[in-house]
């Protein structure tokens, strides 16, 4: 069975990518002078200014730099100016997944994050209930979580682990409208209700829909 996508490849970009605008890297990769002093430890310019894409990428978006990723040139060349080295020696630190992947688990560890896993994951459906009866939109929904996420110092999920808790949240919360709905309903309303949705006659329009 072929799994149909929910969210679009631009709406996941948006989600799971650090953006590359000139405002946007201000806000999220200004570097802090405690940023820098800690980065400046690393041995080497390679080592250096891929700790502080790892750092950059574990606080926004709320992930780890993956392996064969390439970062967005906008975005090495705002860091690399803050820490004083060359752009183009993250090509480098990018050959190391040793480097990378211990980078990535010393910098959760300083910042106190979770990895993503079943606890967290039921926690946030429940949250998102709520949130789901007002608007089921799924793009907003994942909004939503991506920033409890943040907020809750959790590494933000895969695509794919994302958009089932969504649309997980979205079932219960269309289950959960069509209780509110008919609760109270007596036989008789219900099976006038159940009417409106047969077909009138001579026609393809159901009388909810002619109404």
């Amino acid at each position: 069975m072929i799994r149909r996508q929910q969210l679009t490849e631009v709406q996941i970009v948006a989600l799971f990518d650090p953006p590359t605008d000139q405002r946007e890297l201000v806000r999220h990769y200004t570097l802090s002078e405690a940023d820098i002093t800690i980065v400046r430890r690393r041995r080497g310019d390679h080592n250096r200014l891929g700790y502080a894409l790892m750092l950059c990428y574990l606080r926004y978006p709320g992930r780890p730099l993956h392996a064969g990723e390439q970062p967005a040139a906008a975005l090495v060349s705002f860091v690399a100016d803050q820490i004083d080295v060359l752009p183009d020696t993250i090509n480098e630190y990018l050959g190391s997944e040793q480097n990378r992947r211990r980078h990535a688990v010393e910098l959760q560890d300083q910042f106190g994050l979770r990895p993503f896993g079943t606890r967290p994951a039921t926690e946030l459906t429940r949250w998102l209930l709520p949130h789901a009866i007002e608007n089921d939109q799924l793009a907003h929904l994942a909004e939503l979580v991506l920033e409890e996420c943040r907020q809750r110092r959790i590494i933000i999920p895969r695509p794919q682990r994302l958009e089932r808790l969504c649309i997980e949240a979205r079932h219960r919360a269309r289950r959960e409208v069509q209780r509110r709905l008919t609760d109270g309903l007596s036989a008789d309303q219900r099976q006038r209700l159940d009417a409106l949705a047969v077909r009138r006659e001579e026609t393809n329009q159901t009388w909810l829909t002619w109404l």
